[in-house]
This record gives C-alpha cells, sequence and structure tokens, in this order.
C-alpha cells in the first residue's frame, strides 16, 4: 500500500503523541518557525552531549531556543531516551522519516488532516511543558552578537605600520672647513652687487663732503721767506759767479770787478727781463743765455744780445750783524733807472 503524504501539521501530531507515549516532555518548535520549512532534514539525536553540540553553534533564534531546551531536559533526567535536536523546518519526507527513526522503525499509522491551528500548541504551553523559563529576545541576540564579537576578534588582524629607517647623521664639519666656509661667505657677501653700489654711494658722498670742506679755505701759497742768509763773503772767491741757490731761491751770487771796477759782491735774480725765462750761466762763455729767444746777459748782468729790453735785475743783499751775508728777494733794483748805484744792492768786497 502506497504511503500517504502527510502534511506538516499532522507530522507534530504524530510526533507529539509519539513522545507523550514514551512519557518524556519532547520540545515542539513554536508555530511561527514551522510555517515556513526549509529544504534540511532534521537529523536525530543519540545522545545528551550531541545535543549539546549542536546546541553550541550559532544559528537562528529558534536554534538558539531549542538548544537551550534540550540541555535544560537533560538536566532534569526526565527524558530516559536521547533526545533529538530541535527540528529545522524541512521537507515532509525528512521530518517523516525521522519520526519512524524515534519509533524503532515502525509504519506510523495514517492520520486524519488536522488544521494547524488546533494541533499547534500556544507559546504558554509549551514553555509551560518544557520547564524551562524562555529566555527573552535581548539576551538571544547578545548571545549571537558575543559569538560573532569573538569570532572578529580573532579573524581582526591589526595592520603594523613598519618602522621607518633611521635618518642618517650628518657628519659634523671640521671648525677648519667651517671657518672656510664663513671666510667664503663673508667674501661673497662683501663683493655682491647690492654692497658694491651702496659702498660706491658712499665713496662719492664723502669726496662730495672733502671738497666742500676743501671749498671753505682759501688757497695759500706757502713760500720760503724773502730773508735768507748764504754764509760769509770768503765763500765766494773774485771772479766767479755760484749757481748754488740758483734751484732752491733762483738767484746767482756774483763776486766781480768789472762793473765800473768796483769789487762788489751782489745777487741777480735768475728771470729773463724778455718773458721771464731762467737763462743759464755758461761758464765757458762766461755769460748768461736764455734758452727760450737767445738773450744773452754779461757776467754783470748788462744785456748785449737777443730780444732782452734790459739788464737782469739786482736783489738786496747786505752784511749781517754776525757777519754773515744776508740775501732780500723782497727788495728789486734796476739798472736802468740807476738803482744799481744803492748800496743796498750790492756788498763791498773790500769792506767785508
Amino acid at each position: 500500500m502506497a504511503e500517504q503524504k502527510l502534511s506538516t501539521a499532522e507530522i507534530l501530531a504524530k510526533l507529539r503523541a509519539s513522545k507523550s507515549n514514551a512519557g518524556a516532555a519532547a520540545p515542539v518548535a513554536p508555530a511561527e518557525s514551522v510555517a515556513a520549512p526549509t529544504a534540511e532534514a532534521v537529523a536525530p539525536v543519540e545522545s545528551a552531549s550531541a545535543a549539546e553540540s549542536a546546541a553550541a553553534k550559532p544559528g537562528s533564534p529558534a536554534d538558539v531556543l531549542a538548544a537551550v531546551r534540550a540541555q535544560a531536559a537533560a538536566k532534569s533526567g526526565t527524558a530516559s531516551a536521547a533526545k533529538p535536536a530541535a527540528p529545522k523546518p524541512g521537507a515532509t519526507s525528512d521530518i517523516l522519516a525521522a519520526i519512524r527513526a524515534g519509533k524503532g522503525g515502525a509504519a506510523a499509522p495514517p492520520v486524519t488532516s488536522v488544521s494547524a491551528e488546533k494541533v499547534a500548541p500556544s507559546k504558554s504551553a509549551v514553555a509551560a511543558s518544557s520547564g524551562v523559563p524562555k529566555p527573552s529576545v535581548e539576551e538571544m541576540l547578545k548571545a549571537v552578537r558575543g559569538i560573532a564579537a569573538d569570532v572578529g576578534a580573532v579573524a581582526q588582524v591589526v595592520p603594523v605600520k613598519p618602522a621607518l629607517p633611521p635618518m642618517p647623521v650628518k657628519p659634523a664639519a671640521s671648525k677648519d672647513k667651517k671657518g672656510a666656509v664663513e671666510r667664503r661667505s663673508f667674501i661673497a657677501a662683501c663683493f655682491s652687487p647690492l654692497v658694491i653700489a651702496f659702498g660706491s654711494m658712499a665713496a662719492t658722498g664723502l669726496l662730495w663732503v672733502l671738497d666742500l670742506a676743501r671749498f671753505m679755505f682759501p688757497n695759500v701759497l706757502v713760500e720760503p721767506p724773502t730773508k735768507f742768509k748764504i754764509g760769509s763773503s770768503s765763500d765766494y772767491p773774485l771772479g766767479t759767479v755760484s749757481t748754488k741757490w740758483l734751484a732752491a731761491r733762483g738767484i746767482w751770487i756774483v763776486h766781480t770787478d768789472q762793473y765800473q771796477g768796483k769789487n762788489l759782491i751782489y745777487a741777480l735774480a735768475s728771470v729773463c727781463t724778455h718773458l721771464g725765462c731762467t737763462p743759464n750761466w755758461l761758464e765757458g762763455e762766461q755769460k748768461y743765455k736764455c734758452p727760450c729767444h737767445g738773450s744773452g746777459f754779461y757776467v754783470t748782468g748788462i744785456n748785449f744780445e737777443g730780444p732782452a729790453p734790459r739788464p737782469l735785475e739786482r736783489v738786496g743783499i747786505r752784511v749781517a750783524p754776525d757777519g754773515m751775508l744776508e740775501v732780500d728777494k723782497s727788495v728789486k733794483f734796476q739798472e736802468e733807472m740807476g738803482q744799481w748805484q744803492d748800496p743796498n744792492s750790492f756788498v763791498d768786497a773790500t769792506l767785508a
């Protein structure tokens, strides 16, 4: 005879009847979880340790509730035979196979179709029959979250930032090298374009200030004194023309007796009466010769050739109280004006 296919409600009713005959309270899944069966089958559990291991695995809230109830039933000792784990919703054939296995393989009698509302007990009845307090939804969620947190803590790998290599240490510069660098930096700064420009401006301003200060003082021509001593009369022999004071004082010291037959010592100014050049004394020719225009003068100073219009001029000379000859260039005597006869224009060598 072909086996009749039972509905889910009939299967649950048979399961409850078999468990009541055996004298044990079998945990039944709530109607909410049975209403939506899945394709997985519920395998029977032969021992309490197997039930505990199945309950330890995390699953849906219905699985957790079934595992808790199975552990409580095992501790109370009310069940003499191995209790299967809370059945997971599955196919009708799988559930029927589990019932037959629990009865030792005997065929299940046919059951009339009963509606799910009449067969499925209420939640309060199931909780009262099992004698185990029902955990709240918060406790179940807390248990599931704790398991997930443990798994996540193990799986989480904290990335470790690789250590950076140490920075190379810059070798300290020696004192000599540091001093050389400082000197080069100072020299480069001194010859920079900006320093050169400001230095040039400062030097130009200083020169302007100095020129202005010099402008405030008049030009003064420093000349030697007009009166000076030339030595004694014995230093100038008769018939000689001394050029000792030509370069420094611009005079010739003449000791001659050719002018009017008198033995005289006098001083002639070395200035040509033509245009002011300086004549030269020619010892071999015994005359003064102007190199500019060729004027010539005798040893006495009288002009005799060239464009010079008059004789050379004498300067003052006298015998000082100490017996030395003293010349005074501030006084001049001209022959054409008869001034050579003045005693201050000559010294009588016979009396000196």
